[in-house]
């Protein structure tokens, strides 16, 4: 399912970000695929995703492969490689183990203040995500395999939504037909159960 064809080059993070022109490529290659295939294949679903990894080895594109790709893909997968970034470019393993560089004449930002340049990217990736999820579900007809995931186990249907959120609400699906929900007080201060 997942090649090593990349959508975007290096060189189109540092012409749109602040990333330094001298940053060495093979330190950011592998944040592209990683950010490709965890955050840009589950918003297009497998099909879709291999349809564009195709076209872009075969370099073949429709005009609908390059609207997408160049007005909705591009900018959510840049600023997603960007979140991941800040770990990536600061620790490295060498023989000795995980170490954080360290330049001349510079200063080592905290890890907070790492995880906030993070969570600035990602907020920014999640909203391109987003505007990239609702141009395929008002599109879907242009783009059949965006429904047409396909069927098999390791299948990947699209995200509903492109924003993250850090607890889990409940899953509304748990209870069969005919149940009655829990109240709260029966939920979180006596027997828990599915409803």
């Amino acid at each position: 399912m997942s090649k090593n064809t990349l959508f975007i080059s290096v060189q189109t993070i540092k012409d749109r970000t602040g990333l330094h022109a001298n940053v060495d490529e093979k330190l950011v290659l592998p944040e592209i695929k990683t950010a490709q295939d965890m955050y840009i294949l589950p918003a297009l679903g497998s099909a879709l995703y291999n349809e564009l990894q195709n076209a872009v080895v075969a370099n073949s594109f429709t005009a609908l492969q390059t609207t997408l790709l160049d007005d909705y893909i591009v900018d959510c997968l840049v600023y997603y490689v960007m979140s991941e970034l800040p770990m990536g470019l600061s620790y490295q393993f060498y023989n000795k183990g995980l170490l954080r560089k360290s330049g001349e004449n510079t200063e080592n930002p905290s890890m907070q203040d790492m995880i906030d340049v993070a969570n600035r990217y990602r907020a920014r990736a999640e909203f391109y995500k987003q505007r990239l999820i609702k141009y395929l579900k008002q599109n879907n007809a242009s783009y059949p395999n965006y429904l047409n995931f396909g069927s098999g186990i390791d299948s990947i249907k699209p995200d509903n939504d492109g924003y993250t959120v850090s607890m889990w609400l409940g899953d509304n699906g748990c209870c069969g037909e005919g149940e009655s929900r829990k109240s709260f007080e029966e939920r979180y201060q006596g027997n828990i159960g599915c409803c």
